[in-house]
């Protein structure tokens, strides 16, 4: 999503006189009728961590464009953090060290057919998988110091979706638009996937982070692709338009982002195995400018978060914090 730097301002203004509106009974009995699709939605139950997280030093900017989605992969023997952009720049990526936010490599990853609007990024297998905004999976391989495409775009489900700008649930109950739409139907603003030791007991390999209705969306792999499994109850997480991305840690916790609709909230899900059963923890507002991106991994007695900032253009904004568990 591409916001400008007077919008931000305006945002903030609106936010700080206003404080968190929750949304109405009506409000919520509306929405969850608009975003009907699959099984029934599990409102997570909210609590709040018991300690506040602490920012730690690092880079304030990336010159990556429009920060959309960021995971970790390890390249080249040394543990690195990949961001990538947002729509209109064609794939263009940064590798970043994970300690300072310096920069180790820029580029563009190869995309192999129309619709640029790469949200979320996620590892798995050693695979670099990213997800579009109208519901598409590319897959990546590193060899040589090269980005391979090795699969998609294809999309996570039928393509039975056409309309809508993605702040709010579409009309039907379809899932997926066509490859070349920006922002359309439930709005995939972020893919996460389980490290696979940590997967084992859940029906879910990760989720797809849904702007549009502020939900997770349960992922299986099918004959070695993505898909949604809708069977498993959906993790209600934020209001519509607010949510920006989703990552796990290296030891199985799941995080979520907002946006400055939710104040920059962060939220930990626990019990996300069991999708029905989920918990919330919100750790409270984490991020600057407009943040999108979310990565996490595991450090000492708690968690070091990653958040970066899509403000429309370069650089991205960025910041890291570090969260007792």
């Amino acid at each position: 999503m591409r916001v400008g730097i007077v919008g931000i301002v305006g945002i903030v203004v609106v936010l700080a006189a206003c404080g968190r509106k929750e949304p109405s009974a009506k409000d919520r009995a509306v929405e969850a009728t608009k975003a009907a699709s699959g099984s029934a939605a599990a409102p997570a139950e909210t609590t709040a961590a018991r300690a506040e997280c602490k920012q730690l030093p690092f880079a304030e900017t990336a010159p990556v464009p429009e920060a959309s989605g960021a995971a970790w992969m390890t390249l080249e023997g040394k543990l690195s953090l990949v961001v990538i952009s947002d729509s209109g720049n064609d794939g263009a990526y940064v590798v970043l060290d994970p300690e300072t936010g310096a920069v180790r490599e820029s580029g563009k990853l190869p995309l192999g057919g129309k619709g640029d609007d790469l949200e979320g990024v996620a590892v798995r297998g050693g695979k670099l998988y990213a997800v579009t905004s109208p519901g598409w999976i590319r897959v990546w391989e590193r060899a040589a110091g090269a980005w391979n495409l090795v699969d998609g775009p294809y999309p996570l489900g039928p393509v039975d979706l056409d309309e809508g700008k993605g702040n709010k649930p579409p009309k039907g109950d379809g899932m997926v638009c066509p490859q070349k739409r920006t922002n359309c139907g439930r709005n995939y603003e972020g893919l996460c996937l389980a490290p696979e030791a940590h997967a084992a007991g859940s029906p879910c390999v990760g989720f797809a982070a849904a702007k549009g209705d502020g939900h997770l969306y349960c992922l299986v792999e099918r004959d070695g692709r993505l898909t949604f499994d809708l069977t498993v109850p959906r993790i209600e997480i934020t209001h519509p338009g607010a949510m920006a991305d989703c990552a796990f840690a290296d030891d199985g916790a799941l995080f979520v982002g907002s946006n400055a609709f939710d104040l920059a909230a962060v939220y930990r899900v626990d019990r996300w195995r069991t999708p029905g059963n989920a918990v919330k923890v919100e750790y409270g507002a984490l991020g600057p400018g407009f943040p999108e991106t979310i990565a996490a991994r595991t450090e000492g007695t708690g968690h070091v978060i990653y958040r970066m900032s899509d403000l429309g253009g370069a650089p991205s904004l960025m910041a890291k914090y570090h969260c007792p568990r």
